[in-house]
């Protein structure tokens, strides 16, 4: 609105003000112009033609004086003052317009005509040598008042500025509507967001723009509020899991110090064990922070990939034996891998435990293989265990996302492994994903 108000002052700033200069500037530029169109044209055997083209076309009269020429061009102005001259008053006109520099404007000139003076009239006046003899040109013009013009301008301006106030005031209230109003709502229901109010109201707008903005809100409302769902479920999660091993660590060791014969090998193994998983998931959780971070720090080194399988294999070789898994190793020709061989290792232990978790059948199998994939090498952990429903699959990496909603104490390591996967295979660039067939088996992989 102040845009339009300032262009419209402009405007009749222009249009009031400074009228009346522009058009005595343009009426001496089209007398001058005339003027030099006709001394170009002095020798032009049809110099009548060119003279009567140019007094209509510029509505201007023309007077040519010589000693052997008079010529008036009065074009549609049958009371031009220029034939009305006397023989005086052209010898001193032609005489100043010399003393100038042979061309001059006279727009202040008073012209005796007898009983009354001529007024309002410009005449420019050029001088020009043909065949050896001088020769004035002149042109003169009247200047029609413009001041009632000008009053007529003011108030057609006034009428304008005020249609154009109104049409802004309405035009503001309908942007307000149809823009504004929606925007606001989107905007108090995006403040609902940080006191846990997710549940908001579906806006209703015609405007394009708007819907997007309240479109993508909707969207992240989702995604909050699944996410707050997650982390109340990895809280609970984890504190189940820190509880338990701290509980078990309590009860052994105030029974092995209030019993005495309790204190022995098989009691010291269990309190081993059960810090060694409080530890475990002590460092996941805090590998977990530093992803979220960004913060994770790669060592990457040159190792030989069946080397790094094998180390993996015999970690878990016992454990499984003793749990009645079927384990395998399946390797191909060595290649020599540049990678961070802790985080890799921690991403295969992940892979395993994984399986020996979520497989509850009575011959279990686990394969950690390696085998070729296009040009690369995809290494992979196989089980023959429940296998992840297809709805399920695209969300099994994501942090705080539980296939069995039922909290059930992981076997081995923290629960959370597939998440801190995930980020380590980003940090190190390799592509990775999983195939699974509900019931049937699970392989997990990433290619390098």
């Amino acid at each position: 609105m102040v845009f339009i108000i300032l262009v419209l002052g402009l405007i009749y700033f222009f249009q009031t003000t400074l009228l009346d200069d522009f058009y005595k500037n343009n009426k001496i530029a089209s007398m001058k112009q005339t003027a030099h169109n006709i001394v170009e044209n002095l020798d032009n055997e049809d110099l009548r033609s060119v003279l009567n083209s140019e007094t209509i076309s510029n509505e201007v009269c023309v007077r040519i004086v010589s000693e052997t020429i008079n010529v008036v061009g009065y074009g549609d102005n049958k009371a031009c003052a220029l034939g009305q001259l006397t023989d005086y008053q052209l010898l001193r006109i032609a005489n100043e317009v010399a003393s100038n520099g042979n061309e001059k404007l006279f727009d202040d000139y008073r012209f005796q005509m007898g009983p009354k003076d001529i007024e309002d009239i410009y005449i420019y006046g050029q001088m020009e040598e043909i065949n050896d003899e001088d020769v004035l040109v002149l042109v003169s013009s009247g200047i029609i008042p413009l001041a009632a013009t000008t009053n007529t301008i003011k108030d057609q301006f006034m009428i304008i500025i005020l249609i154009v106030v109104l049409a802004t005031i309405v035009l503001a209230l309908s942007i307000s509507h149809f823009i504004i109003r929606p925007i606001k709502q989107i905007e108090n229901e995006a403040k609902q967001l940080p006191s846990g109010n997710y549940d908001s109201n579906k806006i209703i707008t015609d405007n394009s723009e708007t819907e997007s903005l309240n479109n993508a809100l909707a969207m992240a409302n989702e995604e909050i509020k699944k996410a707050d769902k997650a982390k109340k479920e990895l809280i609970g999660n984890v504190s189940h899991d820190l509880r338990t091993p701290l509980t078990m660590i309590v009860g052994y060791g105030e029974m092995m110090r209030d019993l005495p014969e309790e204190n022995n090998e098989e009691n010291i193994n269990v309190i081993i064990d059960e810090a060694k998983r409080l530890s475990t998931l002590v460092d996941d959780l805090l590998d977990l922070s530093k992803s979220e971070s960004g913060k994770i720090d790669l060592v990457k080194e040159n190792i030989s990939l069946n080397d790094l399988l094998s180390s993996v294999y015999k970690q878990y070789e016992g454990f499984c034996k003793s749990h009645n898994i079927d384990f395998e190793l399946k390797t191909i020709e060595d290649k020599e891998i540049c990678v961070d061989e802790k985080r890799i290792k921690q991403v295969l232990y992940n892979f395993i435990n994984n399986a020996i978790n979520y497989n509850d059948k009575d011959n279990k199998k686990i394969i950690l293989g390696c085998e070729k994939h296009e040009d690369k090498y995809r290494i992979y952990v196989y089980d023959n265990g429940l296998g992840i429903n297809k709805k399920d699959l695209a969300n099994v990496w994501d942090r705080y996302y539980k296939v069995d909603k039922e909290h059930k104490r992981a076997h081995l390591g923290s629960g959370i492994g597939l998440s801190l996967s995930r980020d380590l295979l980003k940090a190190h660039d390799l592509e990775y994903g999983v195939d699974s067939k509900e019931s049937e088996y699970s392989k997990f992989y990433f290619d390098i």
